[in-house]
Parts: C-alpha cells; structure tokens; sequence
C-alpha cells in the first residue's frame, strides 16, 4: 500500500514548500502502488477545497510502520 497525501496549499507557497507541515489542507488516501496519481486526481478532482488562491500538490509515499505492524507491503 501507499499513502497518497493531497495538499492544499496557499498559492503565494512555492511548490517545493507545500509540505504537510505548510499545507492548509491534508487529506489521505491509501492506494495500490501502481494506483497512486490516479487516486489523488480523482480525490482532488472531486473535492471544492481547491479554491482560487490555492493550489493541490498530490505526493505519494510509503506509510509508516507503526509499532504491531509488520512491514509486509
């Protein structure tokens, strides 16, 4: 699985910024790794939170392990 982050950010923000430390906005989807840009497009593309004076960055990247869990992806 991966963890695909959409970021909404102000548009004053440069790209390389949006982070999720910076965003105004943090959604998560879990996808298949093959999956990942077409999740965060259809999420993006059917939220309203991407208003004028913001823009969306999709990311995608692995989850964390958390303590319990093994690692198999």
């Amino acid at each position: 699985m991966i963890v695909v982050l959409i970021l909404t950010c102000l548009a004053a923000t440069p790209q390389e910024a949006c982070t999720r430390a910076t965003a105004i906005d943090v959604r998560e989807v879990k996808a298949a790794p093959t999956a990942c840009a077409m999740a965060g497009l259809a999420t993006a593309a059917s939220d309203p939170r991407g208003a004028a004076g913001m823009f969306t960055k999709i990311v995608c990247e692995r989850p964390e392990n958390r303590e319990g869990q093994n690692g198999d992806e």
